[in-house]
């Protein structure tokens, strides 16, 4: 579990993560611009022994990890599954969950619940950062870098989805 890290291109690895209190990550996310600030989306996504402690966030490329403004108790019961990072405006991220979508825009310090439908999976969509896609129980589209999203239903099934992914 954890995070590992390597800087010989895989011939050795490394890790920082293993004094957390949570070795399950669901999701890491690197700003493109300063590779150094790095975010961690804990829990195990799929297994039932890791639950969340919520999101954690390293400044100094993975040595130190503190958390953010999405904090949560393993009595939660709660399981990040992933997170993005926006390419261009790195202070914006969307994290999944079962409960829902996160989404920060400054940095991870407070986070808004801005939808509660169970996400396995998320993306932004190629050279339109606007635009995440999220996948779950169904299919949904952001427009406005998600902020809020909306069910596709045009040629998809209506029931059916249980761990759908992108």
């Amino acid at each position: 579990g954890g995070l590992w890290k390597t800087t010989d291109n895989g011939t050795t690895w490394n890790t920082n993560t293993d004094l957390l209190p949570n070795l399950g990550v669901s999701g890491i996310a690197i700003d493109p611009i300063n590779p150094d600030t790095m975010y961690l989306a804990t829990g195990d996504r799929d297994g039932g022994d890791t639950y969340s402690i919520g999101v954690l966030k390293s400044t100094d490329g993975g040595t130190s990890w503190k958390p953010t403004g999405l904090t949560l108790q393993p009595t939660n019961y709660a399981r990040l599954t992933g997170i993005v990072i926006h390419p261009n405006q790195t202070q914006h991220l969307v994290v999944s969950s079962r409960s829902g979508i996160y989404r920060t825009t400054n940095g991870g310090t407070s986070w808004t619940l801005v939808s509660n439908q169970n996400t396995n999976d998320m993306e932004f969509k190629p050279g339109d950062p606007n635009t995440v896609y999220a996948s779950g129980n169904n299919f949904r589209v952001s427009t406005n870098g998600g902020a809020t999203f909306t069910q596709i239903t045009a040629g998809l099934p209506s029931t059916g989805f249980q761990r759908g992914a992108i």
